[in-house]
């Protein structure tokens, strides 16, 4: 039997908001938004706000 390769997937931001710089756990993240086909996690309103005010200035 061979092994899962999911635990080697990884997105570039999975755990970490582009906003605040902050660790996040994925199942505890304020909201995740998907901006072109990525997804970024965001730990709380103010942070979700600023990143959709200019989300071009989070991404790179």
């Amino acid at each position: 039997m061979s092994k899962s390769s999911s635990s080697t997937v990884r997105k570039k931001r999975d755990d970490k908001d582009p906003v605040c710089g902050k660790h996040i756990n994925r199942n505890k993240a304020h909201i995740t938004i998907e901006y072109k086909g990525e997804q970024y996690l965001l730990c709380c309103p103010l942070c979700q706000a600023e990143f959709e005010r200019d989300p071009e200035k989070y991404v790179s």
